[in-house]
């Protein structure tokens, strides 16, 4: 009995060490940047505000974190669910998909004007970064060419444009490369794997989440998963769906302890998109709190550290795949810093170089891109954060560790156009969502917020505002 209260004190102390040493450098790197970047004023005002966001959810997730390694004990749960409900989900899901592609056509159709047809719209899709994955569908990578200047490169941007498309991993180039065998139509194949991936995705999320609550928590994710704005790039022929799909499923195996199939899905998931690396984070800490677990042997623990290892081995076929079309394992690296001036940077930065855009055009008078890249970056950068500030302490540990891990990477991005699009394939942000809207006064203010920007940056996408 005297050894609970020693435990719990000693975790508190353990927590403030961890959460001071985290502050320090988050203002170390703060003012490193200050220094070196010498940002306008509104620059550091939104940097700051990032800042203290992430470290107000950082600071609720510590204690939690801590008790998460020691308290072995799981709420009892209410195992009631209507019949066949993951099935209901996906097909949920589906309908909601149909609606989006139908919205989209419409909303093309009044465009364009008379003589819109079937076609065209699927035409349409080949947009945002689609039709580098499908080109990658069709005839797979480009070696690469040799020019020695940056000046080089955009003069001759056609044949580069090509060769830099290995940035962009396989996983999903291949698994629409047999549907598109079959169906002779490759932005028709990528949408069928996408709107068949996405439904099973909510399905996973749905049983993933039930893990932990009940029917309606579990339902509610999923619900405000789908509510988020920009769930027409889960219809793209990108790689959303899928990757979505592989991250959720290898993580509900790794909690049900089906180890082998969760580092399948983990590699694939890594084999899809970098960010899929990152599943290495939660199944961390899902395997430590397991090892302590009683009737758990060595070989289940070993399986569990296996399962994780497979993760980065998806990374590396991947790099396997940049050596043998371009010599060089990591040229995807230079691609994406020659072509897009792209490399990991902070994410506060990105909040303070997007408020600098964004005060541009507002200027400028250019609605393009205010409302279609700079406000719904912003808009997504800050809910995300203000989400995780409000609900760290109600998230799964390891599922608060991921989403850390996550928006530091993918935010991080020192020319980042695409950040709704990386987030809103980040499940946390719907898990958020679900643990802020318990009271029927929350869901209905969720709705009036989601269901109007969604449709706004739906129409943007189709206007083709910048949207990417």
């Amino acid at each position: 009995m005297e050894q609970e209260p020693m435990k719990h004190h000693d975790n508190r102390i353990a927590a403030r060490i961890i959460s001071g040493v985290g502050i320090l450098a988050l203002l170390a790197a703060f003012g490193y940047w200050i220094l070196n970047e010498h940002p306008s004023a509104s620059g550091i005002a939104a940097a700051a505000c990032s800042i203290a966001l992430f470290t107000i959810g950082c600071l609720r997730f510590v204690p939690a974190w801590m008790t998460f390694w020691t308290d072995r004990t799981e709420a009892p749960l209410d195992e009631h669910e209507p019949k066949h409900a993951a099935l209901l989900i996906a097909l949920l899901a589906f309908a909601v998909e149909a609606l989006l592609f139908g919205a989209v056509t419409l909303a093309l159709s009044v465009r364009n004007g008379e003589g819109f047809t079937f076609r065209g719209a699927i035409e349409f899709w080949r947009c945002l970064d689609s039709g580098h994955y499908l080109d990658i569908t069709r005839d797979w990578y480009v070696p690469k060419l040799f020019f020695e200047t940056t000046e080089e490169w955009f003069r001759n941007g056609e044949d580069v444009g090509r060769v830099v498309q290995l940035v962009f991993l396989p996983g999903y180039p291949l698994a629409v490369y047999p549907l598109y065998r079959i169906l002779g139509d490759d932005a028709l194949a990528g949408l069928l794997v996408s709107m068949l991936a996405f439904p099973g995705a909510c399905s996973v999320l749905y049983r993933l989440m039930r893990l932990d609550y009940d029917h309606r928590h579990a339902f509610r994710t999923v619900l405000m998963l789908l509510l988020l704005p920009g769930g027409f790039f889960f219809v793209a022929p990108m790689s959303e769906s899928l990757y979505l799909l592989l991250a959720l499923s290898a993580l509900l195996c790794f909690r049900r302890k089906r180890y082998l199939f969760a580092g399948l899905f983990g590699a694939y998931c890594a084999f899809t998109r970098t960010v899929g690396l990152l599943l290495v984070a939660p199944m961390v800490l899902e395997w430590i709190r397991a090892v302590s677990e009683k009737g758990r042997g060595r070989r289940s623990h070993a399986l569990g550290i296996l399962s994780i290892l497979l993760v980065p081995a998806g990374f590396l076929a991947y790099l396997w795949i940049n050596k043998t079309v371009s010599d060089y394992p990591l040229q995807f690296l230079t691609y994406q810093h020659r072509w897009w001036s792209q490399h990991l940077g902070w994410f506060f930065n990105t909040a303070s170089y997007q408020t600098n855009y964004l005060l541009d055009c507002i200027r400028e008078g250019n609605r393009e891109n205010i409302f279609g890249l700079w406000l719904p970056n912003l808009i997504w950068h800050f809910g995300t954060l203000g989400l995780f500030a409000l609900t760290a302490k109600k998230l799964r540990p390891s599922y608060a560790a991921w989403f850390i891990a996550y928006f530091t990477i993918a935010i991080g991005a020192t020319w980042l156009l695409s950040g709704p699009r990386y987030l809103l394939s980040m499940p946390v942000v719907a898990m958020m969502l679900a643990a802020c809207t318990e009271k029927t006064w929350q869901k209905i203010l969720a709705a009036l917020v989601l269901v109007p920007l969604s449709a706004l940056y739906l129409l943007a996408f189709v206007w083709r505002w910048q949207v990417w």
